[in-house]
């Protein structure tokens, strides 16, 4: 409504003014198609219905060990109980298994996940509604006692249902491979630098066990449990269950190799527990002679590092090129009897190696190292690289073992150790967190907390703990028939990226999910440098993280919140400045960006943030648990614990594309929020609840975290009592008398944890300063909630919010009666403005979107990185020309002209 506009407040808040004048609503209550600009953006979801095409995300691999990944599907189309086929680009049906991941709010589907085992690797699939094909090999799970069993014809594995050994042997073709898998975890009660620090070990301990899906293309079987000590040789017998846990196991059909994914939450004492190793341990029987048992562990750029227990090369006798060639290559040698004469009756002198270790101690080194027993000392300089992939091999010419470690030097430090591998019975420990390393300390940095004044750092005493963090680690053992060739060796390495299946962008933007969202546009100059602008500030970031090394166990997939030019770094050790923890929609910003390109590097990083922030930053258990941490230094050491870090609304993405079942679990996390809410409520040291009034919550960006909760459990359940919380607090907010508006102390309501009401707490000076309510995703976490479910008096709101957050103060007093100041940064709320004019179909107001948008500097063109060397720094590096810059700012320009394109695409420049 422009100025002089006949729609006052009255008229506009009005049924008639809802339904029609104000709104243009069609079926359903959303703005009719036809009426809006987004018809003209949007692809054709009938042709969506018929099937969506396909392809590999960086290309097509040379393996896999199988994929998973999740398509979507627009309203009212796929029945609930519709079945998928795959087909290859040769028209040839390829093996599925599929399954919901979220409904409509009709009960069709939204998405769905689908998986295909590593048997039927093409260029590209067409996935569509139909009859799926059966695999030639299908894999199984099925219960037979005290154990799981899968098996798929090539390999077959016993999981435990109880106890210290998850899993009890892997076999294949009637030989054992491996078995006694265990959890293992070590821990000291000091820091390194403590004199004598007590050691003890601890086993994973079985307590749950259960199949979730059961085949034919993928079975997966779920374990939890906690870890308790050992006793002598009695594993997990402690009365303390530690750390509580959760593994999958998946194996697909003919597959060779199983996936394991472990996660466990800290929940152990800081000052006392340390870790001093992480990780799962399989015995591995040796039958071969010294000399054809091989261990193999890949490097860098298709590298390898292979080696025997009985070296037969580089001797002063030499045993014959058939001899050498075949050590080399992994595969028997002739008899002894066709050895030189020479070498035949000495050999039994040489060392024999037993024990073997990879260690990557940190992002950019490793060194294999290798001895003859425990006894002896070692050769830390059999092999040196910067970044092993993380791939491993035990065992000699009839077969082994071989383990992998996604992210293995992203997340160091890690390692493998092969131990005994003289013996008949070896052992292999994959190594989540390496013991070779220093204890992990998740003391916090300082004693103290400094204040939000300089440090930006909230500084509530005692909340800055790290309990109930989480972190996982994806692993993958093959049971092999043979010592794979050194090329083969590399071929496996390269399956630990986890190739990925995707649909193109047009796909994706057709289906109308994931709220309000743009194809690009280079129409013109001014729109082609929008473009370039985001992709040279992804690209910036990304080089930022390998020049920064932003790697590590814990840090791996964060980013830097903000920079110090004069120090030449980011301000990594200055409270709320330093770890950005996804502040003000950082990761959504990659996730955007990458639904609408399909750029790899772009969902690479959002994968890796997603993953961070719903393990690092967000809260699984302890006294804040659903809660997330805000950033800071440590990315648990800020006292601020906030909904909108752990909201579920931004980790759809990952779920949605992927299927991961970790993603998944983690959207529950904050589903735990009312309880903790009543003890630890967002305003606590500067608001108590009046009588009568349960708890205080901030409508932005608290209720709007707890929207995303419950949005996303009603999709993925159907259970309605999800949407009933959304409804109720959708009404109690229509009747507020400042709407969106409310401003006591940012925002400030009651709430109810128990019926989901929002009450007025009627402190006077209702219409507050908005400052960054909204920004946390909210305006998107709201757009697509009001097309999901038809509330027009909170529409309204809604609407009346976005269109005079930004407005002129006459338009405000024209309005609402009166004056106020609403505080909205320009280009962070310049989307919300644009999207108003689009509902209240105010070209003018859309207009004012944009225009506030560039004049508050967004939009400009990213400029060059300066090249910073000598003694300014302490390496080589890149940064921005200007003083200062923040994520906050560059995620926020992303989120902007991404939904600006998409609700005033006429008014773009």
């Amino acid at each position: 409504m422009s100025e002089g506009s006949p729609l006052n407040r009255r008229t506009f808040l009005s049924g008639a003014s809802i339904a029609a004048a104000a709104l243009a609503l069609g079926p359903g209550g959303r703005a009719s198609a036809a009426d809006t600009p987004r018809a003209a953006t949007a692809a054709s979801s009938t042709d969506a219905a018929q099937g969506v095409d396909l392809h590999w995300l960086d290309g097509r691999p040379a393996a896999t060990t199988g994929t998973a990944w999740g398509v979507p599907w627009p309203q009212g189309k796929v029945a609930a109980d519709t079945t998928f086929a795959l087909r290859d680009h040769d028209d040839d049906q390829v093996p599925v298994q599929s399954w919901p991941l979220a409904y409509w709010p009709d009960g069709t589907l939204k998405w769905t996940g689908h998986a295909m085992s590593s048997t039927t690797l093409a260029d590209g699939y067409h996935l569509a509604p139909g009859t799926p094909s059966d695999p030639k090999q299908p894999v199984t799970a099925k219960r037979s006692g005290d154990e799981i069993r899968l098996a798929n014809g090539v390999v077959d594995i016993r999981i435990a249902r109880s106890g210290p050994v998850a899993i009890r042997s892997i076999a294949r073709g009637g030989r054992t491979t491996a078995h006694d898998g265990r959890l293992i975890l070590m821990l000291q009660d000091g820091p390194e630098d403590t004199a004598n620090p007590r050691h003890t070990s601890w086993s994973g301990v079985v307590e749950k066990a259960e199949i979730e899906q059961s085949g034919p293309v993928r079975a997966v079987v779920k374990l939890t449990g906690r870890y308790r000590q050992d006793s002598s040789s009695r594993h997990g017998r402690g009365s303390r269950g530690i750390l509580p846990w959760t593994m999958r196991v998946y194996l697909g059909a003919g597959d060779e190799s199983l996936r394991v994914m472990h996660q466990f939450v800290w929940d152990g004492k800081a000052s006392s527990d340390f870790i001093r190793g992480l990780g799962l341990q399989l015995s591995v029987p040796m039958s071969d002679q010294p000399y054809n048992r091989h261990i193999r562990f890949a490097g860098p750029d298709k590298g390898v590092w292979g080696e025997s227990v009985v070296g037969l090369t580089g001797l002063r006798r030499d045993p014959g090129a058939a001899v050498r060639a075949a050590q080399i290559a992994g595969t028997a040698t002739p008899p002894e009897s066709e050895w030189a004469s020479t070498v035949q009756a000495g050999w039994k002198d040489l060392p024999q190696w037993g024990d073997f270790s990879l260690v990557q101690h940190s992002a950019a080194q490793c060194a294999v190292w290798k001895r003859t027993s425990q006894k002896a000392a070692w050769l830390k300089h059999a092999g040196f690289a910067d970044r092993a992939p993380g791939f491993g091999y035990v065992g000699g010419v009839s077969g082994g073992l071989g383990v992998g470690l996604r992210d293995f030097w992203q997340q160091f430090p890690r390692a493998f150790d092969i131990r005994d591998a003289t013996k008949d019975t070896a052992t292999v420990t994959l190594w989540s967190w390496s013991p070779h390393a220093e204890p992990m300390d998740l003391r916090a940095y300082d004693e103290a907390s400094h204040g939000l004044d300089l440090a930006y750092e909230d500084d509530r005493y005692g909340f800055g703990m790290s309990t109930g963090m989480a972190r996982s680690t994806d692993m993958q053992l093959w049971a092999l028939d043979a010592t794979p060739s050194r090329d083969g060796v590399a071929t496996l390495a390269a399956t630990l990226a986890r190739p990925q299946l995707v649909a193109d962008p047009k796909t994706y933007h057709g289906v109308d999910v994931f709220g309000r969202w743009s194809l690009p546009d280079r129409a013109t100059p001014a729109r082609k440098q929008l473009e370039d602008s985001i992709a040279d500030s992804v690209a910036f970031y990304a080089e930022q993280v390998k020049q920064r090394q932003w790697y590590g166990f814990w840090d791996y997939g964060d980013i830097m919140h903000t920079y110090d030019s004069d120090r030449h770094t980011w301000r990594y050790d200055v409270g709320g400045f330093a770890w950005d923890n996804a502040e003000l929609g950082s990761d959504a910003a990659l996730w955007y960006q990458f639904l609408r390109t399909g750029d790899p590097q772009t969902f690479h990083l959002a994968r890796a943030m997603t993953r961070h922030v719903t393990e690092t930053d967000t809260i699984h258990a302890g006294p804040f648990a659903g809660l997330g941490s805000r950033h800071d230094v440590q990315h648990f050491a800020d006292g601020g614990k906030e909904p909108r870090v752990s909201e579920a609304y931004t980790k759809r993405f990952m779920y949605y594309l992927t299927a991961d079942e970790f993603i998944g679990d983690a959207m529950r996390v904050p589903l735990q929020l009312d309880s903790t809410l009543l003890k630890y409520p967002p305003l606590r040291d500067y608001l108590d609840a009046p009588a009568g009034v349960p708890t205080v919550i901030r409508l932005g960006p608290d209720w709007y975290a707890l929207v995303s909760n419950w949005l996303t459990e009603w999709e993925r359940t159907g259970d309605s009592k999800w949407r009933d919380r959304i409804v109720t607090g959708m009404r109690d907010i229509a009747k507020l008398p400042a709407g969106l508006f409310t401003g006591q102390q940012g925002g400030a309501v009651g709430y109810d944890p128990a019926t989901g009401h929002i009450s007025d707490l009627k402190l006077g000076g209702d219409w507050g300063k908005v400052n960054l309510s909204m920004v946390f995703c909210g305006e998107q976490i709201l757009w697509e909630t009001i097309d999901l479910i038809d509330i027009p008096e909170f529409r309204a709101k809604l609407v009346e919010f976005c269109r005079y957050v930004q407005a002129p103060a006459a338009e405000i007093t024209d309005h609402f009666g009166f004056k106020f100041s609403t505080g909205a940064p320009g280009v962070f709320y310049s989307r919300m403005t644009a999207w108003a004019g689009e509902q209240t179909k105010e070209p003018a107001v859309q207009q004012r979107g944009w225009d506030t948008f560039r004049n508050d500097g967004g939009g400009k063109a990213w400029p060059d990185p300066v090249h910073i060397d000598g003694s300014a720094v302490f390496s080589q590096v890149d940064e921005l020309p200007q003083a200062d810059f923040g994520t906050n700012g560059v995620a926020q320009n992303i989120l902007a002209t991404i939904a600006l394109l998409a609700v005033a695409p006429d008014q773009a420049p």
